[in-house]
């Protein structure tokens, strides 16, 4: 039900990854760029907002609209959703004098409309989420996000409805509980306050599952253990980090991993591995800035 990490290398380059698990989609997750300019539809409005910054991410086309599930903006700020079942406390109608959008929304306003996690703190008593359907006609779906810029990562979990933005302790994130309870049961684990030197420290191996707090307290523990990387391997270890808690289709689970993406916020490279058919696809947004003014799918 995904992963999401950060980290810097030597060089002090810095770097925001995630595996993609849920469920199989009628359509599939493809790298893909969307320039500045473009007009995204949003619910419940159906109006268009027109994004300020380019977006570079793992993306799906769901009847004609884009829904990004993570991707980074052509100022550096990188965002993620992740699932949050049994959490969230979304508006049931819209509000009045209020920015109004379905769950699904959410990223993209974050990325296509600010350039900082400031920006974003500065603009979030504007933002209504509302318990409507988006255009894929699917579920409401519960989520919560990770933020990342030059000053940290962040996180917005909307267990109310006066939504906040909340410091990530760890720089990492998977699904419910809330991050305060991840926190507890990883304190308990070391007996302390988990610094990166108590969690590097940890001798024991941990058993593997598939369960929200298995997987924050594996990558925890994995991510302090591992040498800060040079720039050349900076994409790797992320990648290796997440192959760890890459979750197989298993009979009797929906979830799986579809893709592990790896995003190099310095220098605005994506690198996206698509498990389900085997693609490996590395891109730059200020190259694809360049040259495109269309959205551009990798397949």
């Amino acid at each position: 039900m995904c992963t999401a990490i950060t980290y810097q290398d030597r060089q002090d380059n810095a770097y925001f990854g995630r595996t993609m698990d849920f469920p199989l989609k009628a359509t599939p997750w493809r790298l893909t760029y969307v320039p500045a300019g473009f007009a995204w539809q949003v619910r419940p409005s159906e109006q268009f907002l027109t994004s300020k910054y380019a977006v570079l991410g793992g993306m799906r086309l769901a009847d004609g609209h884009y829904l990004i599930g993570d991707g980074v903006n052509e100022a550096g700020l990188a965002c993620a959703e992740l699932y949050f079942p049994g959490q969230v406390q979304y508006y049931e109608t819209p509000q009045f004098y209020r920015l109004n959008l379905t769950p699904q929304d959410v990223i993209t306003w974050l990325l296509t409309q600010h350039q900082s996690v400031a920006e974003v703190a500065d603009n979030l008593d504007r933002l209504a989420i509302i318990a409507q359907q988006w255009y894929d006609h699917d579920i409401i779906h519960p989520f919560h996000w990770i933020l990342s810029d030059d000053t940290g990562t962040y996180l917005i979990e909307p267990t109310n409805e006066q939504l906040s933005l909340k410091k990530a302790p760890l720089g990492i994130l998977t699904n419910a509980p809330a991050i305060e309870q991840h926190q507890a049961k990883l304190t308990h684990l070391v007996g302390g306050e988990p610094t990166k030197e108590r969690l590097a420290a940890f001798p024991k191996r941990l058993p593997v599952t598939r369960t929200p707090s298995n997987r924050y307290l594996r990558t925890a523990l994995t991510l302090a253990k591992q040498p800060v990387p040079d720039h050349r391997d900076g994409i790797l270890l992320g990648r290796k980090i997440l192959e760890r808690v890459q979750m197989e289709p298993l009979e009797g689970h929906d979830d799986y991993t579809h893709y592990i993406g790896v995003i190099d916020r310095t220098h605005l490279t994506y690198d996206f591995t698509d498990l389900e058919f085997e693609h490996h696809h590395r891109a730059s947004l200020r190259h694809l800035m360049k040259k495109y003014h269309k959205p551009v799918t990798f397949h």
